[in-house]
C-alpha cells in the first residue's frame, strides 16, 4: 500500500512540476520583456515554487521572519538537504532573491529560460575565470539590493548531516557589505533523497536566525572564518532541535 501511495505522489509531483514550468516559465519570459530588472520574473518563480508545494501537499512553516530586512540586501546562508530546498526558500522567503546556480540548469527548457529572465546567476565551477565572473556578478546583485541564497556546504547532504562550510559566502558578505542570515532547513531531505526521483511529501520547517555582520577590518584575506563557524553552529543547533 505504501509503495502505491509513493508511486502516486511521485507521478503527481513530476506532472505538476512539468505543467507549472511550462505555464509559469512562459509567463516569466513574457514579463521580462516589460521588466528587465527581473523582479516580476522572480515573483512568478516564487509563485511557481509555492504552488508546487501546495499542489503536492507539502506544508512549509517558516519562523523568524522578523529577522529578514526589507530595506537592504542580505545573504541567506542555509544548510542543503535536497534540491527541494530551492522550492521551499524561493517560495517562502518574502524578498527579491537572485539564485546562484550551476550553468547546466540554465539549459533546461522553460525552467532555465525563466531563471535567466529573473536575473539569476550562472556559475561554472570547473572554469576559474568564469567562476570569478559569477562571484563579481553576485556582488553586483547584492549592491543593487537583491538578496542571494548560498549553500556553503557546496553539495546536498546524503543523510542530513551538515558538512563543513566553504568561505565563499563570507567573501561575498565582505565585498558587498551585506549581512549574512543563518537559515535552517528541516524536512526537505525526507521529501526527496539525493540522487533519487522518488517523492515522499512531508512537512518542511524553515528557521530564520538573526543576521550576522562581518567585520572587514578584522577579516583576513576577505573572510573571517570564525563568523562562518558561528553561523554553522547556529544552523546545526536549530537542526538538531527540530529534526
Amino acid at each position: 500500500m505504501q509503495f502505491f501511495i509513493t508511486f502516486i505522489d511521485t507521478v503527481k509531483f513530476w506532472i505538476v512540476i512539468t505543467l507549472l514550468s511550462i505555464i509559469l516559465g512562459t509567463c516569466a519570459l513574457l514579463v521580462a520583456l516589460f521588466d528587465p530588472s527581473g523582479n516580476l520574473s522572480h515573483r512568478i518563480s516564487s509563485l511557481w515554487a509555492r504552488s508546487l508545494c501546495r499542489f503536492n501537499g507539502i506544508q512549509v512553516k517558516i519562523t523568524g521572519l522578523e529577522n529578514i530586512a526589507q530595506d537592504h540586501a542580505q545573504i541567506f546562508v542555509a544548510n542543503h538537504q535536497s534540491f527541494f530546498d530551492i522550492f521551499a526558500l524561493s517560495g517562502y522567503l518574502p524578498v527579491q532573491l537572485r539564485w546562484v546556480a550551476k550553468a547546466s540548469l540554465f539549459k533546461i527548457p522553460f525552467v532555465g529560460w525563466s531563471m535567466k529572465a529573473a536575473g539569476y546567476i550562472s556559475v561554472d565551477r570547473s572554469n576559474k575565470r568564469k567562476a570569478y565572473q559569477s562571484f563579481v556578478a553576485t556582488v553586483e546583485k547584492l549592491k543593487q539590493g537583491c538578496s542571494v541564497v548560498i549553500f556553503p556546504e557546496g553539495t546536498r547532504s546524503e543523510d542530513g548531516t551538515i558538512g563543513p562550510f566553504k568561505k565563499g559566502s563570507n567573501l561575498l558578505a565582505v565585498r558587498a557589505n551585506a549581512p549574512m542570515v543563518p537559515v535552517t532547513i528541516v524536512g526537505t531531505g525526507n521529501i526527496i533523497k539525493k540522487s533519487s526521483l522518488v517523492i515522499n511529501p512531508g512537512p518542511v520547517r524553515i528557521i530564520i536566525s538573526p543576521p550576522v555582520h562581518t567585520n572587514a577590518a578584522t577579516a583576513k584575506g576577505g573572510a573571517d572564518e570564525n563568523v562562518l563557524d558561528d553561523i554553522r553552529q547556529t544552523i546545526c543547533q536549530n537542526y538538531e532541535e527540530q529534526a
